[in-house]
C-alpha cells in the first residue's frame, strides 16, 4: 500500500491530476452509495454508470444522473484541498514506512 501511496503522491504533483481525499466522516451522509462515473457525451448529454457485486448500470435518466451530479459536487467541495489530501497521504504513507 506504501508503494501505491507513493504513486499517488507522484500524480498529485503533476499540473492537470486533482486529488481530493474524502475522510472517513464524510461517510456518516454517504452521499453516493456505490462508485459512480459521471459521463458528458459529444453532445453535452450527461450519463452515469454505476455497479453493484451482481452488475452494472448506465443510468440515461436525466433526473437521476442529476441526482448523483448534485451527490458527487457536494462530496467535492466537502473533501479536502489537493495540498491538505497530499499531506493526508503522505502521513498515511510515512505511518505504513514505519509499521
Amino acid at each position: 500500500m506504501a508503494t501505491q501511496l507513493s504513486h499517488l503522491e507522484s500524480l498529485g504533483e503533476r499540473p492537470n491530476v486533482i486529488i481530493q481525499v474524502a475522510p472517513y466522516r464524510l461517510a456518516e451522509n454517504r452521499p453516493l452509495s456505490h462508485p459512480v462515473t459521471l459521463l458528458t457525451l459529444p453532445n453535452r448529454a450527461l450519463v452515469g454508470y454505476t455497479e453493484t457485486l451482481q452488475r452494472g448500470y448506465l443510468e440515461q435518466d436525466i433526473e437521476t444522473v442529476a441526482r448523483w451530479v448534485d451527490r458527487y459536487d457536494r462530496l467535492q467541495v466537502d473533501a479536502l484541498s489537493q495540498p491538505d489530501s497530499l499531506a493526508m497521504i503522505r502521513e498515511a504513507r510515512k505511518e505504513l514506512d514505519h509499521a
